[in-house]
């Protein structure tokens, strides 16, 4: 079969079922590959994340927000391991995301989406349906 270009969705996901409540301290992401001259899925992978089991559980969680030009050094390795862990995704569909991973991945040209649907699954039907189709 000859495939068309390729979009890849990442999913922030803690189990590789669900959608995490917390993009950055999500332990990996679900990524689908969606081929776009079918509008199907392809590929679906669900990547673990370096540094996620470091802090997930007991490391207190820091955002950096009191005041925003610094980053701590842990933020900036955390936001650094999710950069490399979907750096070469097209779309990116959350819950939320911090105002730096924002920036980040705005500045790489990523697509960012936010969702209230926990199922993957269905994320990824509606997305489909809403953008991708014509």
């Amino acid at each position: 079969m000859d495939q068309g270009k390729i979009i890849k969705i990442a999913i922030p996901s803690d189990d590789g079922e669900t959608m995490s409540d917390h993009f950055g301290r999500s332990l990996g992401f679900l990524v689908y590959h969606v081929d776009l001259s079918s509008n199907k899925v392809i590929n679906k992978e669900f990547r673990k994340r370096s540094y996620a089991e470091d802090f997930h559980g007991h490391r207190k969680h820091h955002h950096g927000h009191e005041n925003d030009n610094e980053t701590s050094p842990e933020e900036a390795r955390r936001h650094l391991d999710i950069l490399n862990a979907i750096k070469d995704v097209d779309v990116i569909i959350t819950v939320g995301m911090g105002p730096r991973m924002v920036s980040a991945f705005s500045s790489l040209n990523k697509t960012i989406i936010i969702a209230y649907d926990v199922d993957p699954d269905n994320l990824i039907n509606e997305y489909i349906k809403q953008y991708i189709k014509t």
